[in-house]
């Protein structure tokens, strides 16, 4: 019988690795998949999705401590693969399909392109809710995803958060940029 905890990593390494894909179908590798002997002290993420792009997976029930080591430990990997990207994906457990299912998790000084978030947050519970919130409160604006990037700061180390869909478009316009410039 399996170890359960590395067989529910295993998935949402998996289902990570799809989502990616059908994100940015043009940005990725020619054989997208999961990395071998994670945890190495040389580890350059859980996939190798994007050639640039060190990637950490986090599958917890502690959804602080998800974002904020899968933030952390991305931008560790990107030094030792010399990449200029990393992200932290931690995915939001019980959602339906039409909703957030990942977030984007990274440094402060790491997103693609430079942002600056749209709101602060001391508390995880609080930038969940904003970050998954794809109606708004009543009255209020609903921000869409592509723009609903926050700083999670409190204790700990301080991340960024947003669907993914918001850093898969900084990262497609980052990679635009790069060409520009490059040609």
């Amino acid at each position: 019988m399996g170890n359960s905890a590395k067989n529910k990593g295993d998935r949402f390494e998996r289902e990570a690795v799809t989502a990616l894909v059908e994100l940015l179908p043009e940005f990725t590798v020619n054989n997208p998949m999961r990395m071998l002997g994670a945890g190495r002290k040389d580890d350059v993420g859980d996939l190798s999705v994007f050639p640039d792009v060190a990637i950490q997976v986090r599958a917890k029930k502690d959804m602080g401590q998800a974002i904020r080591t899968s933030a952390e430990d991305s931008v560790k990997q990107a030094g030792n693969g010399q990449m200029p990207y990393a992200l932290g994906m931690v995915p939001i457990l019980g959602t339906r399909a039409h909703q957030v299912r990942w977030l984007a998790c990274t440094a402060v000084d790491a997103w693609p392109g430079g942002i600056e978030p749209v709101v602060d947050f001391a508390l995880v519970s609080r930038a969940l809710t904003w970050v998954r919130d794809d109606e708004g409160p009543a009255g209020y604006r609903a921000w869409r995803r592509r723009e609903r990037i926050g700083r999670l700061g409190g204790p700990g180390y301080p991340a960024l958060i947003a669907p993914l869909e918001a850093w898969a478009d900084a990262y497609r316009s980052a990679c635009v940029a790069d060409n520009l410039l490059a040609a």
